[in-house]
């Protein structure tokens, strides 16, 4: 994927305020300086003390007042006094980009949602690649509505963000087009992540309303031990009941269908904010682990589809556990990981979509795929028409020769398939690769059939392969359809 004048379009965000329009409905306010709570100032994250955005730094909260420069003022002297900054319950109407090259925790109340809404589609940030962070920080129960946030930098351990919700949205002046479904501007990322070390994004929700050129709303670049867990990427927010069985939401002290009900009534939001053009997109990224998480993509949006999760040019890979829905049966659908060396793809529930696992002839990622294990996936296309060539799981390389794959091992996946059997329709499949590199075994349909399987050959996994297929469940979740 190419992001497009990601360096011109970062700078200009971050270093210029911009005058917004009028927000339209009316939010509650952050009132009369609440008290911290008492979960905030026992977090961790704020061992050093509690510095209240409203009491002590000015803030209104009011969606009216421009609060830009208080919470800009109140982050600097939060993180240089060692305390966290506290957002208590409110709507923070932000004009300009948030510099956070000193990285201060941002807490937010978890019992009534804190808001940073902007219509500019601006960043909390630190893009300077030499910057170093003396501390992780942690963003913990805000909403950043219009707002993402966007760093980059070896220097830097984390963020931690967990327990938060984003919100794309076109943006003032912003007139987005269809274009390249590759094609990736900064106003579609909710959360930019590059060059960092142990970054954690866990039980947040993304949503998006860009419904032309859709979301892309987590962005990982040459990180290194990432960890994207038990998170929701797109949602209908007229039938949340289903919440109440998400796991990434049992941390949450607010019900998340009543803090999303909340967000709503105060920001004006539609009901359907599933616009995603790709959900995780984890490009050179070592150690990389993505788990647990729900991408439920609509699929009556009119934005161009490009993978529910793409990671390429990876070393050291998790996916495990995940659910998706909403992305068609074909090349730009489904789950897609490409050139690199060493992944687990286990105990995922793929509905109506494929698992898509290519080499390319690149100069930016190694021509390789190797060591790679794909089991205890859960493909279910009973409700949809699917077609022939991107089908189940299916290996596939642009240019000839051998050495590119080995030790690749499919086995242990459940195929609900109406049309299983039917001539010319393998579900596990590879093609121009080297069959050597490849065995499977145990594949089966729901009652019990092998799986055809070609271009493979017919070997059970080492005990290594299995052990690393160990401990992996497939969600069992039920969600509604799109209906908002």
């Amino acid at each position: 994927m190419r992001v497009g004048g990601v360096r011109q379009v970062r700078n200009a965000l971050v270093a210029g305020a911009v005058v917004v329009s009028a927000f339209g409905p009316q939010p509650a306010t952050a009132s009369a300086a609440p008290a911290v709570p008492e979960s905030v100032a026992a977090d961790p994250a704020c061992s050093g003390g509690v510095l209240n955005a409203v009491a002590d730094g000015g803030a209104k909260g009011d969606g009216q007042v421009d609060d830009t420069g208080s919470v800009q003022k109140a982050i600097i002297t939060a993180y240089a006094s060692g305390r966290c900054l506290y957002l208590p319950g409110g709507v923070y109407r932000i004009t300009g980009g948030l510099d956070w090259s000193k990285p201060a925790s941002i807490l937010g109340d978890p019992a009534a949602p804190a808001i940073l809404r902007s219509t500019a589609n601006v960043a909390l940030a630190d893009t300077a690649y030499a910057n170093r962070w003396e501390r992780t920080p942690v963003l913990d129960n805000v909403v950043f509505d219009g707002v993402r946030v966007d760093v980059n930098g070896p220097y830097k351990t984390g963020p931690v963000i967990r327990r938060s919700v984003f919100v794309n949205r076109v943006g003032d002046g912003e007139a987005p087009v269809a274009g390249d479904q590759q094609q990736t501007t900064l106003a579609q990322v909710a959360v930019g992540l590059t060059n960092v070390v142990g970054a954690q994004v866990q039980d947040s929700i993304f949503l998006s309303d860009r419904r032309v050129d859709g979301g892309a709303p987590l962005f990982t670049y040459r990180t290194r031990d990432l960890t994207i867990s038990g998170n929701v990427l797109g949602a209908d927010l007229s039938s949340t009941a289903w919440l109440s069985t998400w796991a990434g939401g049992r941390s949450w002290s607010q019900a998340p269908a009543t803090r999303l009900a909340e967000v709503r009534r105060r920001t004006g939001l539609p009901a359907a904010l599933g616009h995603i053009q790709r959900g995780i997109s984890i490009k050179g990224d070592i150690n990389a682990t993505v788990s647990g998480n729900i991408v439920n993509r609509d699929p009556r949006s009119r934005a161009r589809s490009d993978h529910a999760m793409y990671a390429w040019g990876f070393s050291g890979l998790r996916i495990t556990g995940n659910w998706v829905r909403g992305w068609p049966q074909n090349a730009t659908g489904g789950l897609k990981v490409r050139n690199g060396t060493g992944a687990t793809i286990a105990g995922n529930l793929l509905y109506g979509t494929a698992l898509l696992l290519y080499t390319y002839d690149v100069t930016n990622a190694p021509k390789v795929f190797q060591d790679v294990v794909v089991c205890g996936n859960v493909y279910d296309i009973r409700t949809v028409t699917p077609a022939a060539d991107h089908s189940g799981i299916m290996y596939w390389r642009n240019f000839p020769g051998t050495g590119a794959e080995r030790a690749i091992a499919v086995f242990g996946n459940r195929f609900l398939d109406p049309l299983a059997g039917t001539k010319g329709r393998p579900d596990v499949s590879q093609v121009a690769g080297d069959t050597a590199a490849f065995t499977a075994s145990g594949n089966t349909y729901a009652d019990g059939r092998a799986v055809p399987v070609v271009g493979m050959r017919n070997a059970a996994p080492t005990a290594g392969q299995r052990a690393r297929c160990a401990g992996s469940t497939v969600p069992t979740l039920s969600i509604p359809g799109y209906q908002g």
